[in-house]
């Protein structure tokens, strides 16, 4: 017997029940802070254990419109519930439904608009499927969007998993002069995932541009390092 067919209505009924109004205020402080971030945004306060929950439940059982409906539903929680469950299609499917997945979403980036968002899916698809010297990744990072820079240096976290360091070390070196504060983060989460992996091709990277790195990059960068002088 197959799935029983769910809508993005369902699915968005069900996030309601699992809400919680103490916790929506807590992840809009969070993920917004002052800025309140885009207003298309409403967070119902589904916590991210619940979040995963579901996505492991309605995988399979939405259709790829529903899904995404889901995505572009003015919901955060819905958005996020969205990707969660393209990570998981992407990871159990063959050649072409992993192309599929990952065409949808970089055709459906203006929805993916917040750190978190980003976070919990770039380096499982598009880093997942591109490779290191893909064009993919110079295109995002010349983008306007601030949210397609973060998918392009999160992304390559895929890359530094496998001990290839060069797309990750480029955009970084790309973005010391970015405006904002969410690529500087993201720029020094890279960085540090570098240096777990080769400390040494981290600190030589830091010797070489740590005079002209934010602050909160640098900070970001080098906080697993011991005792070295830059």
């Amino acid at each position: 017997m197959g799935l029983a067919q769910m809508t993005a209505d369902d699915v968005i009924l069900e996030l309601r029940g699992k809400s919680s109004e103490d916790h929506a205020k807590f992840c809009e402080k969070i993920l917004f802070g002052k800025e309140r971030g885009d207003r298309r945004n409403v967070v119902l306060g589904c916590r991210v254990p619940e979040l995963r929950k579901m996505a492991k439940k309605h995988a399979f059982s939405l259709s790829d419109g529903d899904l995404l409906r889901l995505l572009k539903s003015e919901y955060h929680d819905g958005r996020a519930l969205a990707l969660m469950i393209m990570v998981l299609r992407f990871q159990s499917g063959d050649e072409d439904g992993r192309r599929c997945v990952a065409d949808m979403y970089l055709s459906h980036t203006a929805f993916i608009n917040s750190w978190d968002l980003v976070d919990v899916s770039a380096s499982h698809i598009v880093g997942a499927h591109f490779p290191k010297d893909g064009p993919i990744f110079e295109k995002l990072s010349d983008s306007d969007s601030l949210w397609e820079n973060r998918i392009a240096v999160v992304a390559t976290q895929a890359h530094i998993r496998c001990d290839n360091f060069e797309t990750t070390l480029r955009l970084c070196r790309k973005f010391l002069h970015h405006g904002h504060h969410l690529i500087h983060k993201a720029c020094g989460w890279m960085l540090r995932e570098v240096g777990k992996r080769n400390e040494g091709l981290l600190v030589d990277f830091l010797r070489e541009n740590h005079r002209s790195m934010p602050r909160i990059m640098l900070s970001y960068a080098k906080e697993r390092l011991k005792n070295v002088q830059l």
